[in-house]
Formats: C-alpha cells, structure tokens, sequence
C-alpha cells in the first residue's frame, strides 16, 4: 500500500514544531494593547483628580499628552509622529500655563532649570485648598507628564516583561505622588484604582470580560478599603520614622516654625450656625518677640454690637477639649466646661466623635462704612491692650509706640524692634480711622513683592515675628496674623491674635464642615462702638477657606471670579493675549506721538469711573480703587509715596503693565484687559495723579 511522505512527515512535524525558517503564529496583541490603553485612561484619571485640589483648571494641559499616548499604546499612532505633536503643543502649552515669551530664549534657559526645580519644590508644599497660581509650578507638572506618559506608551508596546512592567510603573508615579503628598485625603479609591488598572495591564483577553472583573475588584477593594480606614493612607513606605502625627487637635501656642502635625483634608467638626464665621478656639493677647496668651484676669471690653447666636457643634476628628465658637462664648450645653484663659471653654475630657455641643456666643457684626467712623484712638485709651512686653519704657508710659519713633537710631545700628517700630510709624502717619491703618497694614502683608505665604518655614529664632517682618518674609498665617498684630499694637491700636478653624465649607442647612487644613490664625480689632471685628490677614493661598463676609474689608472688596469658569478662561487667554499685546502696542505708538510715555499714575486714574480734577492725586482716589481690590490700592500707595519721598524716577518703563499685573492679581486677567481697554488715558497735568 503507497504510503503518502507528507501524511508520514505529519506527526514528525508536530513534535518538532514549525519549520525554523517560517515564522512562529503569535496570537492577536489587540486584546492587550487595548487592555492597556484603558489601564493608562484610568491611571490618568485618578491622577487627575488627585492634582487638581493643586494644579486645577491647569491639568487639562495635560490631556493632549494622554490621548497622543493612548493612541502610541494602541498602534494607531507612530511615535516619531506622536513626538513631533508633542514637541508642537508643549510650548503653547506652557504660554497658556503662565510662562512669559522670554523664557524660551536661549540665553534664558540656565534661568528656565532653576525655575522649573523651584516649581516642582513649590508643587511638593502646595497643600491642595486652592489651585498654585505658580506658572513654573504648573509647568513643571506638566513637563513630568509629558515625560513619564508617551514613555510609557513607548514601552507598553514591547514585549519583554521588564519593559511592561516600567510601562506600567511610570503612569502610576503621579497618581502615587499625590497619595504620598496628601493630596487625597482618602486614599480607598486611588488603590482600587490602581488595583483595576493593575488587572488591566496584565490580564490577557477582551475588554468584554475585563472591564467587568475590573470594575468588581475595584468595587470591593474599594468598599474593604473604606471600611478598615477610610482616612490611612495605603502605601507603606509613605509613613517614614519620624513623621508628623496625625492633627487632631489645635495647638493654640504660636510656634512660628515648621508645622507640628500633617493635615490631609481630614474632617474635624461639623458647626451649624445662623451665619459663616471664624471658629475661634483662644485668644492671644501678651505681645513680647511673639503672642501667647495672657494669664492675668482683667476686665473684657465691651461689646455693643454684639449679637448672641446660638452653634451646634458636632465633633467628627478633633480630640480638643477647647471649644469653637464663631465669638466671645456665653454659654455652652452638652457638656461641662470650665473657663479658660484667652476667653476660652475647656471641656473636661476630650470630645468623641458624634458628640454634640450647643454653644452661645457673642459675634460683632460689623460693615466697613460703620467701622470706618471710628477715629484712631487716644494716647493711652487702651493701655492695656496695646502694651508690648518686654519693653520698659512702653509698658511704663501706655503710649502708642509710634509716639517713640523720634530718637529711634536708623540704618544698621537699630535693632530689628526698632525697624519695626519704623514700619509701623510709615503705616500709621496720616491715618484719620483705625479701619484706615487695618487695611493699610493688610495691604502691607499682602503685597507679593514683599510677603510670600509657604508652610515650609525654618526653625523660628528669638524673634520671630521680627525676622518675618524685615529678613525672611515668607510664613503662614501665624507669621501674617502676628506681624499684623504686632503693627497695629505699635501704632496705638487695640489689637489681638485669634487661633481657631476657619469658615470651612458650607453644606445644606447652614452647616460649614471644618477640616484639619482650615486650622487658622487671624486678628481681631477693638472698636469702639463695636467690639472686636476680626480681619484675616494671610494671602489667598492658604488652605483655610474663609468666608469673605466674616472680614469687613474683603467683604467691601467686589468677588474674585471662581473657579468654576477656570477651564474656558484657559481656552479665552490666547485672545486676551493678542488683544491685550494689540491694545498696548496702540497706546504706546500713541504715547510715543505724544512725546512721552504715560505714568503708572496716570493709568491708573483712568480706572476709576468719573471725571478726575486737575488737583486730585492718588491719594484722593485711593478709596475708589481700593474697591477694585487689595493690590490696586497697594500700588498706588507706592506710587504716591515714591512721588513724594524724593527718590529717583520709578525704573518700570511700562505703567500700563504694571497696572495689568495688579489688576490680574485681584480680579483676573478676562476682567483687568477688559478696565484697561474702557477708558482712554488722561493726560497728565500739574497735580495730577502720581507722577511715575
């Protein structure tokens, strides 16, 4: 019987495999690109989510980056190509993030590294309440991005497992870094979502069946996770030896130093008031090189504005035994409590979670136009209250200290006391109200050329405060609110520092949910005819979120625009530039017929609605700008007192930008094109508005 070779060979062939010069089936990669893919999708949205308490409106920089990615890890984009469109969107990118035209010069670039490595040291500070308003900042985020994610879909197309396995690693460094900064305060959903994204990767198979199995991991390691601690952090190595406890209760002694407790949004209580306020806990009313609290009773002041409200107070997180209230307590029921020094309540043990407390207090409600009718005070009015320790010829006499300014050496041989003791006098000269000089000193603070807000602080030395006021400059709210104290106290006014919770968030029924990061200190004012009016003088970029209405003065200023409309800002900022570099280039071509280039002054009495005289200077002006916002009135305070100090000419060649910057920095870059463009500028006359 013939016997067929090929049906012999048959068997012999199976046992030895395919023919060694034919290639070796494979099977279809497409189920594990895509599976990929949507590993990468799910990393960048929990990355997204926990940056944006930091970057905001600022991460959708970002998602050109993801979808050139996810189309590299599917196949149906090369990466030579995906890099020439990366290589074109970064740098309009970083135009719409804030990076001046400059920077891309060369001869800049040795500048542009050291900027970058300060915005990624600014990104590791940045607590996460409100969005970093540092370009470098967000650029630096971005460029990680752009680092870390086309890499990734680079590698995610290989085959060796060590490659898929750093494919994998590189897109969960971001969202790992937020966990391990405390961006996210719960941490259940970032690891389930690690978790699913993990199956994603490695799993081999249609979407049909893995998304379903990845949804359900991540459902019930989520669930697990909640339910064994909602609150602690699942990386391990994120808890070194020597970390920061976790904060849970209020340490009311200014230390002035690095903070002593890490905050991670967690929630402490939850206060129901007939209106927002500052919870304050104790106040601090002994000024010596720093304020504490004063131990010696004393007769309170008076407070006839005052209305009694009635909080409830429900304890979730915070262990403290003293008690919040949005004023001077009056009472407190659920509890018992003794009286504290500071007009504090101290409970007899410390609270539990669900305990409930009804507090009565004392708020002063006050407005701007009232408190504006209170003169400054007398010599002596309020010794007791503007006494500052430790100096002996002021707590003998109870003068203001401003009275001992003459005689005060100057230059290198006085003392920082001394210095400012000087400060305080160059705020005070002129003031007619105490509201006056408040928003004189709070303009002072909030200026960004002098003051910069950072938690990251040295180790305090003997005089804190001092050293804030005159060398370093950088602090956070127990270095704004206690050099603001101290100010106002040299100068004659009654003064005192407060440490509590700020407003919080406002939720259903008029309940404000206080987190760890809104522990706060502020200023309160005493007013006669009122009482004490608290004042908030920290800049905007800390984490306690304060109600504006609780502070006269930045409930006169108009509302910042939200960030809710951040994200079509963003989009709107390439035609503001243009428009705005159009706008200046017709007014300097028109300056430039004039023979002359218009003064910052100048352009700043173009702001202000109305005819403006002949005689009017800044001065006269500077209550209608100061409703503009903080930093308007602030610069034409410096114009004014370079125009009258005899210094030389100011060095800024370009008023109108200058006045932009202000503007943009108190009511956004949309609306400070926009009060630049209503008004043509005025010419100058003798007498009118500054003069540089």
């Amino acid at each position: 019987m013939p016997v067929d070779p090929a049906a012999a060979a048959a068997p012999l062939r199976a046992l030895r495999g395919p023919h060694p010069g034919r290639p070796r089936p494979v099977a279809d990669p497409r189920p594990s690109a895509h599976g990929r893919a949507a590993a990468l999708i799910v990393l960048a949205a929990a990355s997204g989510v926990g940056w944006w308490p930091v970057l905001g409106a600022a991460t959708a920089a970002c998602l050109p980056v993801l979808l050139l990615s996810v189309l590299v890890a599917l196949g149906a984009l090369r990466p030579r190509t995906a890099a020439a469109l990366l290589l074109a969107w970064l740098p309009a990118a970083l135009l719409l993030l804030g990076v001046p035209l400059s920077a891309f010069a060369p001869r800049a670039w040795d500048d542009d590294g050291a900027a970058l490595l300060t915005g990624a040291g600014a990104l590791t500070d940045a607590a996460g309440a409100a969005p970093t308003r540092d370009a470098w900042a967000r650029a630096a985020a971005l460029l990680a991005t752009a680092a870390l994610w086309p890499v990734a879909a680079v590698l995610a197309r290989r085959r060796e497992r060590s490659a898929a396995a750093l494919a994998l690693v590189l897109p969960a460094l971001p969202l790992v870094a937020a966990l391990a900064l405390e961006h996210v305060a719960d941490a259940a959903w970032p690891g389930a979502l690690l978790l699913a994204a993990t199956v994603l990767w490695v799993a081999r198979g249609r979407l049909r069946t893995l998304v379903p199995l990845t949804l359900l991991v991540g459902l019930v390691s989520a669930a697990g996770g909640q339910a064994a601690g909602p609150e602690e952090q699942w990386l391990p190595f994120v808890e070194p030896a020597g970390r920061p406890p976790q904060f849970t209760r209020l340490d009311t002694t200014q230390g002035y130093g690095p903070l002593p407790d890490r905050r991670t949004g967690r929630t402490m209580a939850e206060l129901t008031s007939p209106a927002p306020g500052l919870w304050r806990m104790q106040v601090l009313e002994r000024f010596s090189n720093g304020w504490s609290v004063r131990l010696r009773e004393r007769p309170e002041l008076p407070q006839p504005a005052a209305v009694v409200t009635e909080t409830t107070v429900r304890y979730a997180g915070l262990r403290d035994e003293l008690v919040p209230a949005p004023g001077r307590i009056v009472g407190v029921a659920g509890r018992e409590v003794v009286r504290e020094d500071g007009e504090a309540r101290r409970l007899d043990d410390e609270p539990g979670e669900g305990d409930v407390l009804r507090v009565r207090a004392e708020v002063v409600r006050a407005t701007a136009a009232g408190l504006s009718r209170v003169p400054m005070p007398a010599p002596g009015e309020y010794a007791d209250w503007t006494r500052i320790w430790g100096d002996g010829e002021i707590r003998r006499n109870g003068r203001p200290a401003t009275e001992l300014i003459e005689g005060v050496a100057r230059g290198d041989e006085a003392t920082d006391f001394q210095r400012v003791l000087r400060i305080a006098s160059d705020l005070a000269r002129g003031a007619r109200t105490q509201l006056e000089l408040v928003r004189r000193v709070r303009a002072y603070l909030l200026d960004p050329d002098r003051f910069r807000y950072t938690t990251d602080v040295p180790e305090p030395g003997t005089q804190p405060l001092y050293d804030f006021l005159l060398h370093r400059r950088t602090g956070y709210c127990q270095q704004f609110a206690g050099g603001a104290a101290a100010l106002l106290r040299m100068a004659g006014v009654p003064t005192r520092v407060v440490t509590g919770f700020a407003t919080g968030e406002a939720s259903e029924g008029g309940t404000y949910v206080v987190r760890d990061r809104d522990a706060h200190a502020w200023i309160e004012v005493y007013f006669r005819g009122f009482g004490w009016v608290p004042f908030d003088p920290t800049p905007a970029a800390t984490d306690a979120r304060v109600d504006p209405s609780v502070d006269a003065l930045a409930a006169a200023a108009p509302a910042r625009p939200s960030s809710g409309g951040a994200g079509a800002a963003l989009l709107l900022v390439p035609v503001a530039v243009l428009g705005g570099a159009a706008l200046v280039g017709a007014r300097r071509r028109r300056a430039a017929d004039d023979g002359a280039v218009t003064p910052t002054g100048e352009v700043l009495a173009t702001l202000v609605p109305g005819p403006v005289g002949p005689a009017t200077t800044l001065a006269g002006l500077r209550p209608r700008l100061a409703l503009i916002g903080p930093e308007v009135a602030a610069l034409a305070d410096r114009v004014e007192r370079a125009r009258w100090s005899g210094a030389a000419p100011d060095p800024d060649r370009h008023p109108r930008l200058r006045v932009w910057r202000a503007l943009r920095h108190d009511v956004g870059p949309l609306r400070a094109a926009a009060l630049l463009a209503r008004g043509a500028p005025r010419r100058a006359r003798p007498g009118s508005p500054g003069g540089h």
